[in-house]
């Protein structure tokens, strides 16, 4: 339940608290207003609950047919009901409501026939509630996630007896959304989940790299978007993932490149971070003639790392209290160097003053407390709390940061999930396909890059760069490129050169205000808009308590070699003096 309720209390912060108006494929459908009679009703349909489960299997759907202008119940409704899926008809039934509110209970078994129990309107054939129970209907009708189409006409109304001249005839579809849970390989073999939520239709073709997640979903692309609210896509990366848990996500629906605000994260659940991809009806509008090059009835959905750092990475406690952003530097964490956090809290619901406030943090690897204290910090100010910790090569992977008891409430907690990566030794060479800014799916050129020393740090370094063409793996000769370095998107080198051979190198002095994360590209190849690029990281000179360590040994080491020395003569001096 914690789950669904931060899922919820996400959404609901994100829209600014808004009402939430069910729509295409979000469990429940609110039609535009039609007339009827001389009058603009609405009609709704809901599935409650709306996430399929296989264990629970009673559900139930409620029809509501309201005037627009007052949402007065239109009362005595007769409805006729058809519903389908995957092209397959379920059932078609006609249902009866005095109040226009008709609510059908599902009861799913694996039965071929399906069996409706309930009165009989006086009036037409039609099923409606008895004096106690809601008209209940038992068979094989919810046994997946997905779509449901449906077709809803509207015989009688205001009336048992007014049989409507022309019937009022509504089409719509609804989802269950779906869990899919796959057990996935990481990059060293380790086993871990992903899972899919789809509050659209069914997941197909899901497959994982260390790189990207892709899979498919059945839609269709030439559908009235008028009908259709949102497209919701989750994908909770375990915890144990590490290697697949980022601050930022990158994903494109059709190959084409979907916007940041479509595309969040949280982690809100307890076993890992959740990826929300959430596309409104006026970005499937702008992205459709792009998306239908590729398919008209398929979505397929691509999902990786952005180049870009999401920070901060922001949560709101269960309470609704506080408004918590985390952010770090450096970006990327390595075990063995210092790490400072940074915490800003903001409350929700006040005058938002500037106050101290007492809260407990700690910080968890693999369920063991590995830091933990009591801060005195503030809220609502426009300097955050900090604090330094340096993780230990043990702490490599994912660290679970938990800020709790704020303020002495229970409820005003929030927790955060960081990457502690192992320090940078390079498998070379590192073979880096090239990416067309003009046309990212058909690139020509690789790079084969080694450096040395393979551990880089303070002082000249040297990068060796061996071109070949991508598919035969052919070296080039007399390519040129440029050989760019970035840091904290700030460009601070660029050199232009030329492979005679296909391989060639370049070497570059790094001063101490270069240390850190930084981004090696190599742009231009062949002239062409072909590039590579690749994350490195310059190790800071030693700290100067190691140096003076180091200062202090050798002088003792030279004092001690001095001694022994003199004494060493000494010693000759009586001999040959016969002393």
């Amino acid at each position: 339940m914690r789950v669904v309720e931060f899922s919820i209390i996400f959404l609901l912060v994100s829209l600014g608290f808004s009402t939430l108006v069910y729509g295409h494929g979000l469990g429940g459908e609110t039609h535009p207003p039609v007339s009827l009679d001389g009058r603009d009703v609405t009609l709704s349909i809901d599935i409650s609950p709306s996430i399929f489960d296989k264990d629970d299997p009673e559900r139930y759907i409620t029809i509501n047919l309201s005037e627009s202008k007052n949402q007065a119940v239109v009362e005595h409704v007769t409805f006729a009901l058809e519903m389908s899926k995957d092209g397959e008809e379920i059932f078609r039934r006609i249902f009866h409501d005095d109040f226009g509110n008709l609510i059908i209970k599902v009861i799913n078994d694996d039965s071929d026939e399906i069996k409706i129990k309930g009165d009989k309107s006086p009036a037409i054939e039609a099923w409606m509630k008895t004096a106690t129970e809601p008209v209940t209907m038992t068979g094989n009708i919810f046994n997946s996630g997905g779509l449901y189409e449906y077709k809803i006409e509207i015989l009688t109304a205001d009336s048992d007896f007014n049989f409507l001249d022309k019937r009022l005839e509504l089409v719509g579809a609804v989802s269950l959304a779906e869990y899919n849970t796959y057990e996935v390989f990481d990059s060293e073999q380790e086993t871990n989940q992903v899972t899919v939520i789809s509050y659209f239709d069914t997941i197909e073709n899901f497959e994982y790299g260390s790189e990207e997640i892709t899979f498919s979903m059945p839609f269709d692309w030439n559908q009235d978007f008028e009908q259709l609210s949102v497209v919701h896509q989750e994908v909770r990366i375990s915890e144990g993932l590490s290697e697949f848990l980022h601050t930022k996500y990158e994903a494109r629906v059709n190959g084409v490149p979907l916007l940041d605000t479509s595309v969040t994260i949280d982690d809100y659940s307890d076993d890992g971070r959740t990826i929300h991809i959430v596309l409104n009806r006026e970005e499937l509008k702008q992205i459709r003639e792009q998306a239908m090059e590729l398919s008209s009835s398929e979505m397929f959905f691509e999902i990786g790392q952005s180049k870009e750092y999401g920070l901060p990475l922001e949560a709101v406690t269960p309470d609704l209290r506080y408004r918590v952003n985390l952010y770090w530097e450096p970006e990327i964490i390595y075990a063995d160097e210092n790490t400072t956090f940074f915490l800003k809290s903001n409350e929700l619901f006040t005058d938002k003053s500037e106050k101290n406030i007492q809260y407990n943090l700690e910080m968890l690897h693999n369920g063991n407390v590995i830091f933990k204290d009591q801060i005195s910090g503030t809220v609502n100010a426009q300097k955050p709390d900090e604090f330094q910790f340096k993780f230990s090569p043990e702490h490599v992977g994912t660290v679970t940061l938990n800020m709790f008891d704020i303020e002495g409430n229970s409820l005003s907690d929030v927790s955060f999930l960081v990457v502690v990566k192992p320090q940078d030794v390079a498998k070379f060479p590192i073979k880096l396909e090239s990416i067309s800014e003009s046309n990212p799916y058909n690139s020509k050129y690789a790079v084969d890059l080694t450096w040395f020393p393979n551990v880089l740090e303070l002082g000249e370094s040297e990068f060796i760069m061996t071109f070949t063409e991508k598919d035969t793996g052919k070296p080039l000769r007399d390519v040129t490129f440029d050989f760019v370095l970035v840091k904290n998107g700030t460009e601070i080198h660029r050199k232009s050169g030329v492979a005679v051979a296909g391989g060639t190198f370049e070497n570059f002095v790094f001063v101490e205000k270069e240390a850190g994360n930084l981004t090696l590209r190599i742009e231009k190849i062949a002239g062409t808009d072909e590039y590579v690029e690749i994350q490195i990281h310059v190790t800071p000179e030693f700290p100067l308590e190691f140096l003076l360590v180091i200062g202090i040994s050798i002088i003792f080491i030279i004092m001690l070699t001095k001694t022994k020395f003199l004494k060493t003569l000494q010693i000759q001096t009586q001999v040959s003096q016969g002393i």
